[in-house]
């Protein structure tokens, strides 16, 4: 079988599922260890035995619902390969607008302090550190099993650019150590009704669940946020915060309530998915 035969074939398989061409592409290149290049200039290479079954588990997997991240076990974020498996978030492109926002916002700060809680993969905190080169960032995780996939990926991606990364939970910051004031604390944390975690797609349930479930209302870590979080804040400090469709109204209320003035941020689809607070001057 050639790697074209192949590759036809996997498109077949996975003709139920959305873009099956590029996620049979990206299975097969995983699978071969090849570049965009290689799957080009190799489609008439006739595979071993051992390549066609790896590459058959492999859409096998997909087929059986596991997202294509979790199988090639890394995803793209911000022009970087985070490594990323079934312990944390799979990053998503509309985060990208919130690490944007905040890149923004720091870029003519000098040394900006940065905290980013439930930090799953580490995305958002390992962006700003990579495009806001003083930034003292710092990431916390709750998961031991995270917190090592968040470690990792601050390795491969950052190197000698040191960040601190703290193994604990965000509700009991007595035991996170000693912190600083930040300029900038930024979260993407669980948002999801606690009911509604059974009705969500098959491939989200596969995700972890600590990292989707946000109590009754899905606003558990806005309001501890808020409350335990707001006195690590530096006088002109800011929240940034993901959040899911129609919460922003509510979050607002919280942290209006603790003195923020609120704008909100719209994601691709013209939803308002990032709050934004800002301490007002007393």
């Amino acid at each position: 079988m050639t790697l074209n035969e192949l590759y036809i074939s996997s498109v077949s398989k996975l003709e139920k599922i959305d873009n099956s061409s590029t996620e049979a592409r990206i299975i097969l290149k995983k699978a071969m260890s090849f570049t965009e290049t290689d799957f080009l200039l190799n489609k008439n290479r006739i595979l071993t035995d051992e390549e066609v079954t790896a590459a058959e588990s492999m859409i096998n997997r997909r087929l059986s619902g596991v997202p294509v991240q979790y199988i090639i076990g890394e995803w793209d974020f911000f022009g970087k390969t985070f490594k990323v498996n079934e312990n944390v978030l799979i990053p998503r492109p509309e985060t990208e607008l919130l690490c944007e926002y905040v890149i923004d916002y720091l870029k003519d700060k000098s040394s900006p302090v940065v905290a980013d809680l439930c930090a799953g993969s580490g995305c958002i905190g390992i962006t700003v550190k990579d495009n806001i080169a003083s930034a003292c960032v710092y990431m916390v995780e709750k998961s031991s099993e995270a917190y090592k996939v968040c470690c990792e990926n601050a390795e491969s991606i950052l190197g000698d650019k040191s960040t601190t990364v703290i193994n604990g939970d965000i509700f009991c910051i007595d035991k996170l150590g000693d912190l600083p004031l930040f300029d900038v604390i930024i979260s993407n944390p669980p948002y999801i009704k606690s009911a509604e975690i059974p009705d969500l797609q098959s491939e989200v349930l596969l995700e972890p669940e600590m990292a989707l479930d946000g109590g009754e209302d899905g606003l558990d870590f806005y309001r501890l946020i808020a409350e335990k979080w707001t006195d690590y804040l530096a006088d002109d400090g800011m929240f940034a915060f993901e959040c899911g469709e129609e919460q922003a109204e509510e979050i607002k209320v919280i942290l209006e309530k603790k003195n923020f003035s609120v704008i909100f941020v719209k994601d691709y689809s013209d939803v308002d998915r990032f709050v934004i607070g800002k301490r007002r001057k007393i």
